[in-house]
């Protein structure tokens, strides 16, 4: 496949380059939003393990009186679980499996296509420069559709995280 016409090697050249950079930035946008993922899953973790600690013989959460108390401790103690699943599967690596193989024959940006190459037809295909924009496009629209869906699991994760504590603030005042 050639460049449209009137679109020239050097144009080519620097849409790659652009496409490249924009790898990059996604990659980074990734590593954040994992990073963003651990913080939230700290939290998470350090309340429930107040929650527990709090809950034995003779804390305050240890004896609460009446069923809007509980139910508030409950709830709280379930949203703040519920984020930390959220946080979970930001982290939790997406390798497609089932797909890599397939698809590895018209791909070279992502390792788990790598994984299914010889060296001397990925060299060619490498060498093919009129190749190179179409995979990476795809392999950057990938990449977005995955950093955004974990960008919105650490949203969604620290919206019950928060929610969740505040019921627990609730319950550990009304007791």
């Amino acid at each position: 496949m050639s460049p449209p016409s009137g679109v020239g090697a050097e144009t080519e050249e620097k849409a790659v380059e652009t496409a490249w950079r924009i790898h990059g930035a996604v990659g980074e946008w990734t590593a954040r939003v994992d990073a963003k993922a651990a913080f939230a899953l700290t939290l998470e973790s350090a309340a429930a393990a107040g929650i527990i600690a709090l809950s034995g013989s003779g804390n305050i959460f240890a004896d609460l009186h009446g069923w809007g108390a509980r139910s508030l401790l409950w709830a709280g103690s379930a949203f703040i679980l519920i984020g930390a699943v959220f946080a979970v599967l930001v982290v939790v690596p997406r390798l497609r499996a089932p797909r890599m193989q397939d698809e590895a024959s018209g791909n070279f940006v992502y390792f788990g296509h790598l994984m299914h190459r010889e060296a001397t037809e990925l060299a060619n295909s490498l060498r093919r420069t009129d190749t190179v924009l179409p995979v990476l496009s795809r392999q950057l629209i990938v990449m977005s559709k995955i950093v955004w869906r974990k960008h919105r699991h650490v949203q969604l994760s620290l919206a019950f995280f928060t929610l969740g504590l505040l019921l627990v603030l609730i319950a550990a005042v009304l007791a």
